[in-house]
Parts: structure tokens; sequence; C-alpha cells
């Protein structure tokens, strides 16, 4: 039996933008307020909403991304149980490096990806390796979701990031 608690990512890229830890909003639940909250489901509908009633954006002809030419979209060829619909069963798949660029508030941002190691068209998620990093820091290196699922025997992976940002965008670089 897997275990269903996530701590990683995979083959289905997704940026969530949070302004608070979760210690913070476990400690501030009720007063907290992010001044910037980003829910990309990338490849997916226009708008979905997750199993907690939160409405996620896709980047199908948003702006966040410097440029979809060379990308395609996709469904997951199969979903564990355990793995959520949203934002987990749907991808978008660059043959190249490329960049998300996020408009937010200048200070301390909070990233959250999420990653999901299925098959996505013809892209198997056991063979992709991949890096993340922002303009000053390197998020993950040759990161490999099928991996890390497997050795920590988890249906699915997430990970949380806090990372300041002192520009007017949060800029993201996935490079295969």
């Amino acid at each position: 039996m897997r275990n269903t608690a996530a701590t990683g990512a995979g083959a289905a890229l997704v940026f969530l933008c949070l302004s608070a830890s979760l210690a913070v909003a476990v400690v501030l639940g009720a007063n907290y307020v992010p001044t910037d909250k980003i829910l990309l489901n990338c490849g997916a509908d226009p708008q979905t909403t997750d199993t907690d009633g939160r409405v996620w954006t896709s980047d199908i002809g948003s702006k966040f991304p410097s440029s979809t030419a060379n990308s395609i979209t996709a469904a997951a060829a199969t979903q564990d149980p355990s793995v959520p619909q949203v934002p987990c069963m749907t991808a978008r798949i660059f043959p190249s490096n490329f960049t998300y660029s996020f408009p937010v508030a200048f200070g301390r941002k909070f990233v959250r990806l999420y990653f999901y190691p299925s098959s996505y068209n013809s892209y198997n998620a056991s063979n992709a390796i991949f890096s993340v990093s922002t303009r000053d820091y390197t998020l993950l290196k040759n990161f490999s979701v099928a991996q890390t699922t497997k050795a920590l025997n988890f249906a699915y992976v997430l990970k949380e990031y806090s990372v300041n940002v002192e520009g007017q965008t949060l800029d993201q670089l996935v490079a295969n």
C-alpha cells in the first residue's frame, strides 16, 4: 500500500505560489491573507477546482510561460486513487528548457510544486530527470519523480520552498 502523504514532485509540473508557510498558517490561520496567490494547473482546462474548493487556472493561453510553442499538453495515462485529480492529472511537456514568470509583490513567497509520475502521451515519467531553479536559487537538481516516489513509497510528491523575491516577478526555470 502506498503512503499518500506527499513530499516531492513529478511529471505534471504545477506551480502554486503562496505567501505563508504551513507553520505560520497553523498559528495565524484565520488572520493570514497571502499577498499573492497563484494556482496554476499545467495543461488543464481553463478553470478547475480541487477537492478543497480552490480554483486553479490553466497555463493554456496564460501569460505565465515564456512560450508554449514547442510544448504539448497531456493527461496522465493512469490515476492512483490517492492522487488528487487537480493538479496532478494534466501536464505541459516541454522538450527543452523553459521559464514560467509570475508577477508578484516584493518579499518572501512560498512555492509548492506538485508532481505525479505517470505516463503523459508517449512520455514516461520514469525517464524524466530535470532541475528547477529561480533567478537566485536551485530548488531541484537532477530530480527524478519516479525514483523519488518509488524510494519513498508515495503515489505522488510535492516540494515546498520559501523564496525571497527582490523584484516584481518570480521566474521559475525548469531545465531538462
